[in-house]
């Protein structure tokens, strides 16, 4: 409620209109929260089919920037569950093997493809249809980076697909040029290969199921995005991606377009159904985001940046009331960067809190010289083994130059031994360390050194082997908080919000961000969200990271010169 609202009346009269408002907007929480999911069932060609209104229950997984699974159970004779599991029957009326579902609530969108289902029998002899479906995210696991998504398979020059700039416009170019392959380049043969307008479906982005929501080079420039080198050779999009949005702290979301939505962005021509991918940064990492405090000094904010040789981060507390920049429109919008949510230690709420040391302060890495190198080298020795042997005689015999065969003899000797190794020191994490702490960490980098690759290695190395603190907070919708897309609830996955830990005497404030959202639906359990916040490492930080480097260093070496 504005002052404005409040001008001309009285005291009495302006607490009552503050009541009015204040529980006019529990009762709207309360309804949010008690209302029954939408479900809705999609054919194999995105056209609403059904909506269903009475199920056994429903349970769906939305994690950050993977793929999640949504749960579906119905009675087997219901009129639903007999059309999904009749696959002749679709096939043969047209509407495919396949078939999507939507799921709403408080403005979440969560949307999958079917991925599997089961017909059970209990003993009472009742049977129900079990249908499992992958999220929407699960389309991008399937998008191959080819070396050049421009030129036919049969010839792939250059060898890799290198694109620098800031990570949100590198990622997204890179998979939009690739979804550009598919669905439109002139060496792909279309879905009806006789039809010669199908030759040119794939020119008009109207047609395609999955689009790119725009992002220009300029505006991710102006937005700060942490720079990034994307790297391929035939690898998954996904792959490629995963360690330079943990990097970035970026978010994929994915939303399937229906009739009736808002445009996705102005102008867009999309057709009913199509899967808009945006990658966004909810974060605001290197923006003075709040990233913990207490209750004495409030939140406090660090600014991120990236040193001067683009490998060392580097971070600045800053002091001051967080400034947002623009007033909050209402309670639903909150500002990037800050939580809307928090949790004191007596919320009786399930917490984990998880702290892990940073370890090494000298990365190393390398093995082959820097591109140039080693032929200078053998250049030189056959240049001079020339000049000095083509004026010996034997027995009144010129020998003649023998620089390529002294070359050859000094090959094993010089090779790989100039500009073959990168060592990196990390002093800021000496200072934070201590005087006693690991010392170097090997990067088993095969590729060449001093080379826009073993850069982005040092730097994944860096990430990997930093300091963490995961904080996970499990809690459901039916507190003060809702669960819902940005404008219908506080908080939903890639938000921060904000905990302390029970009997921890520092009373320091834990700001973490949403890394899943869960949704569960029955008679007995109504429409509970659970939020996870903060990653929990299902698989050790470096054994991760060395995967990533091998992926990185078999293209590179295969380039050759990277």
């Amino acid at each position: 409620m504005s002052a404005a609202t409040l001008d001309g009346l009285s005291l009495l009269e302006q607490c009552e209109a503050i009541l009015q408002a204040t529980e006019a907007e529990e009762l709207r929480l309360r309804r949010m929260q008690q209302t029954p999911p939408g479900l809705f069932i999609f054919d194999g060609h995105q056209r609403l089919t059904h909506l269903l209104l009475d199920c056994i229950s429903v349970h769906a997984e939305d994690p950050e920037n993977d793929t999640g699974q949504i749960e579906l159970e119905l009675p087997f004779s219901h009129p639903v569950a007999q059309w999904m599991h009749d696959d002749r029957g679709r096939m043969a009326r047209g509407e495919g093997e396949l078939f999507h579902i939507d799921v709403e609530h408080n403005g979440v969108r969560v949307t999958g493809r079917y991925e599997s289902k089961v017909v059970k029998k209990d003993a009472k002899g009742q049977r129900t249809l079990h249908i499992t479906f992958l999220t929407d995210y699960e389309n991008l696991k399937w998008v191959d980076l080819w070396s050049n998504p421009f030129l036919p398979s049969i010839f792939q020059f250059p060898r890799i697909f290198l694109l620098a700039g800031p990570a949100i416009w590198a990622l997204k170019t890179s998979l939009f040029l690739n979804l550009l392959r598919i669905y439109s380049s002139a060496w792909q043969i279309p879905d009806d290969p006789l039809d010669p307008l199908h030759w040119l479906d794939g020119l008009d982005m109207s047609t395609w199921d999955i689009v790119i929501k725009p992002t220009s080079f300029v505006e991710d420039v102006a937005a700060g995005t942490t720079w990034c080198l994307v790297m391929s050779r035939w690898q998954k999009w996904h792959d490629v991606s995963e360690m330079i949005m943990k990097d970035a702290e970026l978010s994929v979301v994915t939303r399937r377009y229906r009739l009736g939505d808002p445009e996705p962005w102005p102008g867009a021509d999309i057709k009913d159904g199509a899967l808009v991918v945006d990658i966004v940064d909810k974060s605001g990492q290197m923006e003075g985001a709040a990233n913990g405090g207490t209750w004495f000094d409030g939140l406090t904010r660090t600014v991120r940046e990236i040193g001067g040789d683009f490998i060392e981060d580097t971070e600045d507390e800053l002091t001051g009331q967080p400034s947002w920049g623009a007033e909050i429109a209402d309670m639903f919008h909150a500002p990037k960067g800050y939580p809307l949510v928090h949790f004191p230690a007596d919320s009786g709420i399930e917490t984990e809190f998880t702290t892990t040391p940073a370890k090494g302060v000298i990365i190393n890495c390398g093995g082959q010289s820097a591109p140039g190198v080693n032929e200078a080298i053998s250049a030189g020795v056959q240049t001079i083994g020339d000049l000095v042997t083509s004026n010996l005689n034997v027995n009144g015999y010129g020998i003649g130059a023998q620089g390529g065969a002294i070359d050859a003899v000094l090959k094993p000797f010089y090779t790989d031994t100039v500009l073959a190794w990168m060592s990196t020191k990390l002093v800021n994490r000496i200072a934070q360390s201590g005087s006693s702490h690991y010392l170097e960490y090997h990067l088993d980098l095969p590729g060449k050194a001093y080379t826009l690759s073993s850069v982005m290695a040092i730097r994944s190395g860096i990430v990997a082997t930093a300091r963490k603190k995961n904080g996970t907070v499990k809690f459901d919708s039916v507190g003060p908080y809702v669960v819902g897309w940005p404008g219908s609830g506080h908080v939903y996955k890639g938000d921060r919000g904000s905990f302390e830990v029970t009997g921890d005497l520092t009373g320091e404030t834990h700001v973490q961000r949403a890394m899943k959202a869960t949704f569960d639906w029955s008679h007995e359990d109504f429409a509970l969200w659970e939020l996870e916040f903060g990653r929990k490492e299902d698989e050790d930080p470096i054994a991760r990271l060395m995967k990533e480097i091998n992926n990185m260093a078999k293209a590179a070496s295969e380039l050759g010169v990277w």
